[in-house]
C-alpha cells in the first residue's frame, strides 16, 4: 500500500484587500491571517507587486514586513509595514500580495500621504563679524520629501543673548529691589526692551525662488546681514527655517574692525641749500 503524503498547512489570508497607508518611506497596515491546520505557524514576510511600473519593478517585488505567530485553528490581525521609495508622490497605488504556498494573490491598496522634509548642510552656522556686516557662507539644501519644495529667497534670524533674561533680572533687583517688586519689575522690563536687537536677515543665493524636486538638492549660499545695533564683545544665538529644516546661528560680535595694513609714509629726499659768500 502506497504512503499518502499530506501537504503542509499554510496560513490563509482573508479575502478583504490589504490597505497600507502612511508617508514615505514607511507605510503601515493590518493583515488578517488564519491558521486552518493543527500546528502553530509563523510568518515573517510576504511580497507585494505594484502595478505602477515607475514605482514598482515587476521583477523585484517589495517585501512586506510581518511578525505573526498563529496558533492552530485561530485567526489574527497583525500589524505590517512596507518600505517604499522616499520620493513616491502622494496618491493611491494598486498592487497584489503574495504569500509562499498561496496561489491566490490578494488585492493591495497603497495610500501614500504627503511628506515634506528638507535638510540643510551645515545645520548650524558660526559667525564672527561687526554690527551691520554681511557674511556669506556656502550651503546645500536637499529635498528629502515626496513633494516639490520652493527654495525661499530670504529668512529672518531672531537673535538673543545667552542667559540675558537671568542677568537682566539680577541687574534690575540690584538697582530697584529696595524700592519694591513693582519698581524692580518696571526696571527689568526697561532693561529687556533696551537689550532687544533687530533680527538678522538671511539672503539665499543661487537657486532662490526655484523649485527643488523630491530627491534633488541645490548648492547655494546664505548671506547673513547683521543688524547695526549689536553690543560688541557679545555672543548671540538664534535660528531660522528653510522649509521644515531648522538652522542654528551662533554669532560672536567683533570688538573692532580688522586692522588694515597701511603703506609706510613716503620718505622725501633731503635737499641741500647752497650758499655763496660775498
Amino acid at each position: 500500500m502506497a504512503n499518502v503524503m499530506s501537504m503542509p498547512t499554510r496560513l490563509s489570508v482573508g479575502t478583504q484587500r490589504l490597505v497600507l497607508i502612511g508617508a514615505p518611506p514607511l507605510l503601515e497596515g493590518v493583515l488578517a491571517l488564519s491558521n486552518p491546520g493543527g500546528d502553530k505557524l509563523k510568518l515573517k514576510s510576504a511580497l507585494v507587486d505594484l502595478k505602477d511600473p515607475q514605482w514598482g519593478d515587476p521583477h523585484v517585488p517589495l517585501r512586506l514586513a510581518v511578525s505573526a505567530r498563529v496558533a492552530a485553528g485561530h485567526a489574527v490581525q497583525v500589524p505590517v509595514t512596507l518600505a517604499v521609495d522616499p520620493r513616491m508622490p502622494p496618491g493611491d497605488y494598486a498592487g497584489e500580495l503574495r504569500i509562499d504556498g498561496d496561489d491566490s494573490p490578494r488585492e493591495v491598496l497603497l495610500k501614500v500621504l504627503e511628506h515634506r522634509e528638507v535638510a540643510v548642510a551645515p545645520a548650524g552656522f558660526e559667525l564672527y563679524g561687526l554690527p551691520g556686516a554681511s557674511l556669506s557662507v556656502p550651503a546645500v539644501v536637499a529635498n528629502l520629501g515626496n513633494v516639490p519644495f520652493v527654495l525661499p529667497k530670504a529668512a529672518l534670524v531672531a537673535l538673543g543673548e545667552d542667559a540675558a533674561v537671568t542677568q537682566l533680572f539680577h541687574v534690575a533687583l540690584a538697582r530697584k529691589g529696595a524700592e519694591g517688586h513693582a519698581a524692580a519689575l518696571d526696571a527689568y522690563a526697561q532693561l529687556v526692551a533696551a537689550a532687544e536687537v533687530d533680527a538678522a536677515k538671511v539672503v539665499v543665493g543661487e537657486g532662490a525662488g526655484e523649485t527643488v524636486a523630491p530627491g534633488e538638492n541645490r548648492e547655494t549660499s546664505f548671506t547673513f546681514e547683521l543688524p547695526v545695533r549689536l553690543a560688541r564683545h557679545r555672543r548671540y544665538h538664534g535660528s531660522f527655517a528653510i522649509g521644515r529644516a531648522q538652522c542654528t546661528v551662533d554669532l560672536e560680535v567683533a570688538a573692532d574692525a580688522p586692522a588694515v595694513p597701511t603703506a609706510p609714509p613716503a620718505v622725501r629726499p633731503a635737499t641741500t641749500r647752497l650758499t655763496t659768500r660775498k
